[in-house]
């Protein structure tokens, strides 16, 4: 009797050693982890843009954008800070769809939209000064005839 409980405290007091040294030597890992780039989308209004070709107002494009910040960035306007980043991507985007020669309204569906949000990201964040836009997304696009609207 007296070695059975002996042993069954040499057990105890094996795992309770084996649970504290993994306790202690697991944390490291969990810093790193802590250090991970936490990312967050942001949304924007939607922006109509007016196509204009051949002198005469073809229709609209409209378009809504999102971007990704890191999350503790201030680019957002969060944490009271003095830069508003959905401006500059709806101002950047509207900029882009009016001043572009190769948007085709005809042909919408062919219109190279990785390249226009890459262009987009990296003109954001120069006009930013710093690279707090990390992605510009697109969350929809189309072409609105000027005969579909209602007047």
């Amino acid at each position: 009797m007296v070695l059975i409980g002996i042993w069954a405290c040499v057990v105890t007091l094996a795992s309770t050693f084996g649970a504290s040294y993994w306790k202690t030597h697991r944390s490291a890992p969990a810093d790193a982890a802590q250090h991970a780039e936490k990312l967050e989308v942001k949304k924007v209004k939607p922006i109509t843009v007016p196509i204009i070709s051949e002198g005469t107002l073809k229709g609209y494009i409209s378009a809504e954008f999102a971007y990704v910040v890191e999350a503790s960035s201030k680019a957002h306007g969060g944490g009271g800070a003095a830069v508003d980043a959905d401006s500059y991507v709806m101002d950047e985007a509207f900029r882009r769809l009016y001043a572009d020669n190769n948007l085709d309204f005809r042909r919408i569906e062919k219109y190279d939209l990785n390249s226009l949000t890459k262009e987009l990201t990296k003109s954001i964040n120069q006009r930013l000064g710093a690279d707090l836009v990390r992605e510009t997304l697109v969350k929809s696009f189309a072409f609105v005839p000027k005969d579909d609207i209602p007047h």
